[in-house]
Order: C-alpha cells, then structure tokens, then sequence
C-alpha cells in the first residue's frame, strides 16, 4: 500500500472520502448527495488533495449500491488514475460500513438497492452473498442489520419501523453525517478493513450495481422456474 491514499465510497446517498497519510491516519469528510448534486466527488477531492501531485493511490468502494453514486465515481476515478498514473484498488463498500457499525462477520448485512430488494452477505468465514427480496429477508437465519435509507441501533433519536422481520432504523441526514464524522474516523479505514484487492488498470474499474442484483435474481427465477 502507498500514501497518502484516497478513499472513496459513494455506494449510498451519503457519500464519504478520505485522505489516508499512513495507516489510518489523516483526514475524513462525509457529504450528502443530494446537497452536494454531481459536483461531490469533485469538490470533496479537491478539500483532501489540493495538490493532486501528492497522490499515490486510490481505493473506491465498489458497492453494492446507488447507480448515479457509483457511476459518478468511477468514471471520475478512471479519468484521475489515467492522468495521474496512479493505481486504484477496489474494495467492497460494505466492509467499511460493518465496520462503522459494528456488524459481526457472522450476521448478515442487508444493502438496501431499492423498495423491494435486498443484496444481503455475511462471512462463515468464507462470504456469502445475494440478493432477496425484502418480502423475503425475515426467513434469513441468522442476525440481520439493514443498511441504505436505513441504519442500524448504534446511536439515540432514532425512529424504528418494523417490516418484513427486519428493523429499519432511520435517522435524520444531518445526524448522520455528525455521527460519521464523529466515529467513523480514519482509524476504520485499513487494509485489514477494508481488503481492498490488487491494482486494476482504470479501463477495468467496474462497479457492483444494485439495479444488476434486478436482473441476477430474475435471472434465478427463470432457471428455478425452467427446473420445475
């Protein structure tokens, strides 16, 4: 791994980028797409690095999740790794999120890719993955936490609503980037977090998008259909 390193996810509508110095060290900002718009990714960059000269990788959370979120992203990151020449390592979003809220390996971490469907993982330790309806997410074994729209019971003045065996717990935007700042830290942004994979070339940076689990669980169905 090289430093200082710039992180960034955009997998849901609050969008977080970091300038790591060393090893979980250096600085931390979370934005909100909606006030932010498609400027984010490039104004929150220019606070982390004014000087792009200085950069000596990326790691990009690769989702599951938001269309706009990470196609924003990536194609500002394919274009920053080609003129800068720097590589770029992709990382599943979720690691940082279970770690931001504490999810054991073991349970199981619901993404929320839109109002009917879940992509849903947990590690056994191997990982396990996909994607299930939220009509569906209750026969899930296991402890589950959801994420998207929703957060999980890590902070007060919550509002809890029940659905589909699931607890969605939703917070107010502001609240949650006070509380993203203020725990998250650059101390949860590691390797052994975040895993994130070997350098790819930037023509080969591809997202995880929530709209594709759509189409691999229909796709399930039609074989499951096909098998009956």
């Amino acid at each position: 791994m090289q430093y200082p390193a710039l992180v960034i996810d955009t997998s849901t509508r609050y969008l977080l980028f970091a300038r790591l110095d060393a090893r979980g060290v250096g600085l931390l900002t979370v934005k909100t797409a909606a006030a932010e718009g498609e400027s984010a990714v490039d104004s929150a960059v220019a606070e982390l690095f004014p000087d792009l000269g200085g950069l000596a990788e990326i790691w990009l959370g690769s989702g599951p999740g938001s269309f706009v979120g990470l196609r924003s992203s990536f194609a500002y990151v394919r274009m920053l790794a080609m003129l800068r020449g720097v590589p770029c390592r992709t990382f599943l979003s979720s690691r940082l999120w279970r770690s931001f809220f504490g999810v054991a390996p073991e349970a199981w971490f619901l993404t929320r890719t839109n109002a009917r469907l879940y992509y849903a993982e947990r590690y056994l330790p191997a990982r396990e993955a996909q994607a299930v309806e939220v009509s569906a997410a209750a026969e899930l074994a296991g402890e589950k936490f959801c994420f998207y729209d929703s957060w999980l019971p890590t902070a007060s003045g919550a509002k809890v609503r029940q659905g589909a065996g699931v607890a969605d717990i939703v917070y107010p935007p502001a609240k949650i980037l006070h509380f993203a700042e203020a725990k998250m830290g650059t101390e949860l942004l590691t390797p052994e977090i975040l895993c994130p994979g070997e350098p790819e070339q930037h023509t080969a940076l591809e997202p995880l998008y929530g709209h594709e689990l759509n189409f691999a669980l229909a796709d399930h169905r039609q074989q499951a259909t096909k098998n009956t």
